[in-house]
């Protein structure tokens, strides 16, 4: 399996040995979405490329709302789109990547505006692993 710490509520979890928690199977691809979702494009030292540009696109624009959802749509699946990438070459690179941790398909993604602020998002993707199971997963955006 591919090796991250679990994390909840930006906070790294223990195990009840006190050592840091591995996350694995469904649970890694839900942290991996939700990582490369709230993650500002340009801004990892290292991979410039990883991330959404969701909120460099919008802030400060007054599009219409079903503009603002396709634009934000569109630009997400991009997202999830590097992160299978990413997946792929870690199995070229030998690296074991179980099938509950691989994104095979992205099979919807819903941008919500909140609307008592509308400068909060929520967006809502439903994805299936490579082991069929599918999996929803939710994150806040500020804007």
């Amino acid at each position: 399996m591919s090796f991250d710490l679990k994390v909840s509520k930006g906070d790294l979890v223990l195990d009840s040995s006190g050592d840091l928690k591995p996350v694995e199977n469904y649970e890694k691809l839900i942290q991996d979405v939700l990582k490369i979702l709230s993650t500002q494009i340009g801004t990892h030292p290292f991979f410039p490329w990883y991330g959404s540009p969701i909120t460099r696109a919008l802030i400060g624009q007054s599009y219409e709302g079903k503009f603002v959802q396709s634009i934000a749509s569109d630009q997400l699946r991009k997202s999830l789109e590097r992160l299978q990438t990413l997946q792929k070459d870690q199995l070229r690179r030998a690296q074991t990547v179980t099938p509950d941790e691989q994104l095979a398909a992205v099979r919807n993604i819903k941008v919500e505006r909140n609307p008592l602020d509308p400068r909060y998002y929520r967006i809502l993707v439903t994805i299936l692993t490579k082991a069929y199971r599918k999996v929803d997963t939710q994150v806040i955006v500020e804007l």
